[in-house]
């Protein structure tokens, strides 16, 4: 029965219906209506649910079954009942019913905290549940006070966000007013609404806003900000579009040594579309002094998508040494669709200054298609770089391009170092597709290197397909030599295959 807990009281506590939206209240509330009625208020409740549900005839039979073992106290084979509904029936309608039944079945048995589990899952996913009072009721029973008061602070918090939001629209120069004295609040009673509040003043505020989003920005000691709403404020600033702003953005990005709030600051410079904002953010990425914000600038440089910035990430590469930084550039570069950022890419892949950078580039050029593989291909064919070739391979592997994996199999059946045939081999096992692992086991017999012969046998033991087990069961049976034999042995107990158990069942008779 849905109870209006009001009509339970004196009429002097019927005119204090405000109490309502006070946790604590809420809580007595629970505390006396679980106590005041009980488990018979409960059953009639649950009988004439049943009566009315409208859930499938299997589902419906199960539900009876657990309410014939409530009524009967059977509190362990109701639990069963209603947690086999809970399972099978996961899409059913009355499953909130059923989540607080199996929870009271499990609480008399003396399982709290199995109690609680479905209870919270009833009140977090069916907020609207005509169950939910009574899962609030036993929580609190249990002594979960805490789990009901965190409840209904936090439906409170989100009406009230919700009112701000209709303030703005009607009356700005209250709301701001009203998020003035929140923000002063301590300790905030609803952390979720001051982040909320922030991000409002900066939608809604205008530029009667921006005066007290620099003060949260700037962590202004009556506000006593934290950490997150300063991010949420110069987020909000950066979208000000403002050159005014924009300065005293500057100004504390130069003052305030928090990498947080400096990478957010560089981020509010670039939204902001300014000149002096972007030229700041240009100035960091050269010659900031700090690794890791450089990158973020030049990570953001890269956004602007214009040809000044592709022409910075070019000169930032050429003139700085750095190898975080260079890489950095690198990936950005990546990022722009723009026939000059291809070229560099290439060029970097083709002459850069070391192997790593080299492959960095080798892979993002093929990991965004930015180029034909036909280019990768031919520098293949002309490098002599072993970790080049490698790198080289790995990307054709990664680029899905049926050009690339041709070549991969051409390296695997050629004559080129060992090294490197082992190393196709082994990316393309990788993939372990059915085709690919097919003409891997088509290899295998013909070929005459144990080195390769191991490369391709760690393909097998890598792979699901049903062909490289059969290919393992063979060798191990019958191949000439004693050590790869003994090498599919070990494949196959690794492959937890049934069939490659059974097989080796079958060696040990």
């Amino acid at each position: 029965m849905k109870m209006n807990y009001l009509t339970v009281f004196s009429p002097r506590m019927r005119t204090a219906r405000v109490l309502l939206c006070s946790a604590s209240f809420v809580v007595a509330v629970l505390v006396f209506t679980q106590s005041a009625f009980g488990v018979d208020q409960d059953i009639q409740k649950l009988n004439r649910f049943v009566q009315t549900s409208k859930v499938n005839t299997a589902a419906l039979q199960i539900f009876k079954e657990g309410r014939d073992m409530i009524e009967a106290q059977n509190w362990q084979k109701a639990a069963e009942k209603f947690n086999d509904f809970i399972k099978g029936y996961p899409r059913e309608k009355d499953l909130d019913a059923a989540l607080y039944w199996f929870a009271y079945a499990m609480q008399k048995q003396g399982f709290k905290e199995d109690a609680a589990t479905p209870l919270k899952r009833l009140i977090e996913k069916f907020p609207g549940s005509s169950w939910r009072r009574e899962a609030e009721a036993l929580l609190v029973v249990m002594g979960y006070q805490n789990v009901v008061t965190d409840i209904a602070n936090s439906d409170n918090c989100e009406i009230k966000v919700l009112a701000l939001q209709s303030l703005f629209q009607a009356d700005p120069d209250r709301a701001i007013t009203i998020v003035t004295d929140s923000l002063k609040a301590t300790p905030a009673t609803c952390p979720e609404f001051q982040s909320a509040a922030v991000s409002l003043l900066g939608a809604h505020g205008g530029t009667r806003g921006v005066p007290i989003l620099l003060d949260i920005a700037r962590a202004n000691t009556a506000l006593k900000p934290d950490l997150k709403l300063r991010l949420t404020a110069i987020k909000r600033l950066g979208e000000q579009h403002s050159e005014q702003v924009t300065d005293e953005l500057i100004k504390l990005y130069d003052t305030d040594r928090t990498k947080e709030i400096r990478v957010q600051i560089l981020r509010a410079l670039v939204e902001g579309r300014t000149q002096r904002g972007n030229t700041k953010v240009i100035e960091i990425a050269r010659a900031g002094d700090d690794v890791g914000i450089r990158q973020y600038a030049i990570r953001y440089i890269a956004e602007l998508k214009d040809a000044a910035s592709l022409e910075e990430l070019i000169r930032i590469y050429d003139a700085d040494k750095t190898m975080e930084i260079r890489v950095q550039v690198i990936r950005s570069l990546s990022e722009r669709d723009d026939p000059r950022a291809q070229a560099k890419l290439l060029e970097i892949a083709k002459t850069g200054d070391t192997p790593e950078l080299r492959i960095e580039a080798i892979r993002r050029l093929a990991d965004h298609k930015r180029i034909g593989m036909g280019d990768l291909i031919q520098l293949y064919t002309s490098e002599t770089d072993l970790k080049i070739k490698q790198g080289l391979l790995r990307a054709f592997a990664d680029s899905g391009d049926p050009g690339a994996r041709a070549k991969l199999f051409e390296v695997a059946r050629s004559s080129d170092p060992v090294p490197l045939r082992a190393w196709s081999i082994r990316v393309l096992g990788d993939k372990d597709d059915e085709q690919t692992t097919e003409q891997l086991v088509g290899m295998y017999d013909a070929e005459q290197n144990t080195e390769v012969r191991n490369a391709l046998l760690r393909a097998f033991g890598n792979s699901k397909q049903k062909s490289a087990v059969l290919k393992l069961m063979a060798i191990a049976s019958k191949d000439p030599s004693v050590e790869q034999r003994k090498l599919a042995v070990r494949y196959l107990g690794e492959s937890k295959d049934p069939a490659a158990l059974k097989f080796l069942e079958d060696l040990l008779k």
